[in-house]
């Protein structure tokens, strides 16, 4: 996989999709694009993702903080 890329915007969306380096891989790895729809607002500044070794993707999306 070339990059994977996590996006999340105020509206409560998160993006997350990839691009294999190589279209014809052996692992069968194609393109992909995931959209998913949170259940509150998020905090799009604070939001951070991370692959391990083995290929899990793990994503952090805070909820927003009111200002108190």
């Amino acid at each position: 996989m070339n990059q994977v890329h996590v996006q999340s915007d105020p509206a409560g969306r998160l993006v997350i999709s990839g691009q294999p380096k190589e279209l014809d891989n052996p692992w069968g790895v194609t393109p992909f694009k995931k959209v998913v729809s949170l259940p509150s607002r998020i905090d799009s500044h604070q939001t951070s993702a991370v692959v391990t070794l083995h290929g899990q993707l793990f994503v952090r999306v805070p909820y927003e903080t009111p200002d108190v």
